[in-house]
């Protein structure tokens, strides 16, 4: 019942909270618009409706076109002819003035009166910069502190730490919508209520309260506290409640009122420190570690600034001194660190990517810190060198200054980068070793060649450097989907998974046990074994611009410390460098292997064209030629020419399904079979029978082979010939008529027992006997249109007359012609013969 209670109260609180800091905004918005729109004057004046003088804080001399100009410390007295009070410099510098007006007005210099006039004009660019900066910034502060109240309490709408948070963030909210104005609330276009000031200010009291609560409930209850959480609530809110009436008693007097509540404030967010650092070093986890660090870098430094920066408002007159535009610079800063606060609470309680967050607000933070150092240091000397050193010498021209402020504003950027190198090496000069370390290796690893090499040395050094207990290369099989230890030790991660999606998209560093607390990816049962078994604290993507090519798994380390932002920053530009010099080694051995590869098929090549007939036999009777290309390095193409010891001579042309060097090999084996079989005088029939019988016993179902084979007797002119399946040879008579031969069976590998026939014919003076293979009668066109068997035909009988090697040049150039390239989609054989008068 009370957490309910507790919850309703404190989404009303969120609903005023949202309410009041709108409206509010709202009204600010009125005011920087009419301001950056209207015309008015530039110098900045006391301005107050209890004094008829307004002292010039701020003279811009291009307010007035002539002498003579005021200075500042001089007294503003007519505005228009009217008394120079707040009222009345309002009602003449109205939000319809335009620009280019003449006002007259009266000013006091040294006890005498001077007369002259002001010429209205826009807003200066660099002012109008500033202004509306500081509008955006605090609206963006307004706005993450309200998403960050609401987001925890719609997650966790139980939880007292998320309530103290919200409720923290509500009333800091409402805080930083009225703190620091610029703009006077005389430039809006509407007026609040005379309560909503005092009402503004009696909330926001409250956020120094429920800061120290939230730190007693953060991220774990405090004992002390639950046991007297009454009393000590008491003892918190009392001096709330009394400090609100003090401040409406006293709204008269602001100057006066203000006093007790800095001090108030700055006790009660000093305490909230003293806890949060408390609750740091006595953290449990790795996570609660993380989480209460986090909030303490991205809050510290904007509440510490902001404190500082309203004492100095109350106690020095250094702020008063100051230009506009430097104090809405110095502003500006300020509300750029008081952003850090949503963003550092968002991530604490979502218990996700921490350390990523703490390493970008730490570098922000120095960034600002460093530069405004530099900035205060060359101000200071500008002022210095202008104040004393030329007036001391008597110089009024301001050329020098301008030229000195010129050479500074060029030392700036080196200035700042060798402080903050400077800051690096004294705080962390663990990072500048491990950054030297991993750079001098990846340098090294440039002239490696061993892939495997490099990821064993990779894992030494990353383990030394982080003393991390082990380190796991978890790299991508290509094509394959899934991942393994150094491509050999298969792991449950696939390339769908959501943890290397997530790898993949982000590819930042990722903490194993944030990523499981959260509960942001989803790892199955598995996964999490496989990663708790290797006692994994990092998760480190290698990604490059050809995707997510592997991981390292990265151990907790040997002296039980947690990583840090600083290592975690380091890991995440150190794994783009190793993906790519992991990358390039495996290209560099692709490159190996493709270079081995196409030796062996040099050496495949030089043997398979031993293997065909070195030079064309010369025969009684017969004319004989032949052409082979082959479409890779070797062949699945063969042809052969066998002079027999009885004078008769063997002609075959066969094709092995496939290219490449499987099917150079089974073509060497098909040549080797048929020179034996003929070697012991069978007939073609049962030579064909027995390499169909080798063939189907020594090659897989998918592979087979189509073979011509003839004898021929150039005496006689008897052909007997067996055709296994291959393209029908083309027998051209001497007169034109043309015979196929396609006696015999079917092609070799297809049936264990199958059975083959001979054809026999007589082979005539003047007949041409052409064989081919399919690389010759399928070549297609662009059109893919074959070039076909009726082409070849035609071409062989309207020039059978031609010398044989004639002819066949004919052919090859008039398929390439067809094809259009000479590079073709498979191997590409010809083998002629002729019988000439004896």
């Amino acid at each position: 019942m009370k957490s309910r209670i507790a919850f309703v109260l404190t989404v009303a609180a969120t609903v005023l909270a949202i309410g009041l800091t709108g409206v509010y905004l709202v009204r600010e918005y009125t005011k920087v618009s009419t301001l950056t729109s209207m015309g008015d004057m530039w110098s900045f004046l006391g301005l107050s409706d209890q004094s008829r003088f307004a002292p010039f804080a701020e003279v811009d001399q291009d307010d007035f076109p002539e002498p003579p100009y005021p200075v500042q410390g001089d007294y503003l007295i007519e505005i228009d002819g009217l008394p120079a009070t707040q009222s009345n410099y309002f009602s003449v510098f109205s939000p319809q003035t335009p620009a280019g007006e003449e006002v007259v007005i009266k000013f006091s210099h040294e006890s005498i009166v001077y007369t002259t006039t002001v010429v209205t004009r826009s807003i200066p660019e660099g002012l109008k910069i500033q202004v509306w900066a500081a509008f955006l910034l605090r609206t963006l502060i307004v706005a993450g502190l309200l998403f960050a109240g609401m987001m925890g309490l719609v997650r966790k709408p139980d939880s007292a730490a998320v309530r103290a948070l919200t409720l923290f963030c509500m009333a800091l909210a409402i805080e930083m919508s009225f703190s620091m104005g610029a703009v006077a609330d005389a430039y809006g276009t509407f007026q609040l209520p005379a309560w909503f000031f005092p009402l503004f200010v009696c909330l926001s009291f409250t956020s120094a309260v429920f800061w120290i609560k939230l730190h007693l409930l953060f991220p774990k209850r405090n004992a002390f506290y639950m046991r007297h959480r009454i009393l000590l609530n008491v003892i918190l809110f009392i001096p709330v409640v009394a400090l609100c009436v003090y401040f409406l008693l006293e709204l008269m007097e602001l100057d006066r009122s203000f006093m007790p509540i800095t001090i108030y404030r700055t006790l009660l967010m000093g305490i909230g420190y003293y806890l949060l650092v408390r609750n740091y070093r006595r953290a449990e986890n790795f996570i609660e570690r993380r989480q209460t660090r986090l909030v303490l870098w991205g809050s510290a430094p904007g509440i510490a600034v902001y404190i500082i920066f309203t004492w100095l408002a109350l106690f020095s007159d250094f702020l008063t001194g100051l230009s506009f535009q430097l104090n809405r610079l110095i502003s500006n800063i300020i509300f750029l660190l008081l952003l850090l606060i949503p963003v550092s609470f968002i991530y604490a309680f979502g218990k996700y990517k921490l350390l990523e967050v703490e390493a970008k607000l730490k570098r922000g933070t120095r960034f600002v810190v460093v530069n405004l150092l530099v900035l205060l240091a060359f101000f200071g000397f500008l002022y210095l060198f202008g104040e004393l050193i030329l007036d001391e010498i008597g110089i009024s021209s301001q050329t020098p200054i301008l030229v000195l402020g010129i050479l500074l504003a060029l030392l700036f950027m080196p200035t700042q980068r060798k402080l903050r190198s400077k800051i690096e090496e004294h705080f962390y000069p663990e990072r500048i070793r491990l950054r030297e370390l991993l750079r001098d290796f990846l340098a090294s690893s440039m002239v490696r060649a061993e892939g495997s090499e490099f990821w064993k040395e990779l894992e030494q050094k990353l383990a030394d450097g982080l003393s991390a207990e082990k380190i796991y290369p978890v790299l991508r099989i290509e094509d394959q989907g899934f991942f393994a230890v150094e491509l050999e030790e298969p792991t449950p991660f696939r390339i769908k998974d959501e943890i290397i999606e997530q790898l993949r998209d982000h590819d930042n560093p990722l903490l194993l046990d944030e990523v499981i607390a959260s509960g942001r990816i989803v790892l199955t049962e598995e996964q999490k074994d496989w990663f708790l078994k290797r006692n994994c604290a990092v998760l480190l993507p290698l990604v490059t611009k050809s995707g997510l090519i592997g991981f390292l798994v990265i151990s907790c380390k040997t002296n039980g410390e947690d990583f840090t932002a600083e290592e975690l920053e380091l890991l995440s530009s150190f794994s783009t460098q190793t993906a790519l010099v992991a990358e390039n080694l495996e290209l560099l051995e692709d490159k190996i292997e493709k270079k081995k590869l196409e030796e062996q098929l040099r050496v495949a090549r030089d043997i398979q064209e031993g293997l065909l007939p070195r030079e064309i036999p010369s025969i009684s009777g017969l004319e004989i030629d032949a052409l082979i290309r082959f479409c890779l390095d070797v062949a699945g193409d063969y042809y052969d020419i066998i002079p027999l010891r009885n004078g008769r001579v063997v002609f075959a042309v066969g094709d092995v399904a496939g290219k490449g060097v499987g099917a150079a090999l089974l073509m060497a084996n098909l040549q080797a079979s048929l020179r034996t079989t003929q070697e012991v005088g069978i007939s073609l029939a049962e030579s064909a029978e027995k390499i169909n019988r080798l063939v189907f016993e020594n090659t897989s179902s998918e592979l087979f082979i189509t073979l011509f084979m003839a004898i021929l007797d150039p005496e006689t002119g008897r052909l007997d010939y067996v055709n296994a399946g291959h393209n029908l040879p083309l027998l051209v008579r001497a007169d034109g008529r043309v015979e196929k031969l396609s006696t015999g069976g079917l092609l070799f590998g297809v049936v264990y027992d199958a059975l083959f026939n001979q054809g026999e014919l007589d082979f005539q003076p003047g007949d041409t006997l052409l064989m081919y293979t399919d690389g010759v009668s399928e070549a297609m066109n662009e059109e893919e249109e074959e070039f076909s068997e009726k082409r070849i035909s035609d071409l062989v009988v309207q020039n059978r007359h031609l010398p044989l090697s004639e002819l066949l040049a004919l052919i090859e150039s008039s398929v390439e012609e067809f094809h259009g390239s000479p590079c073709y989609a498979d191997d590409f054989t010809l083998l002629t013969v002729s019988r000439t008068p004896m």
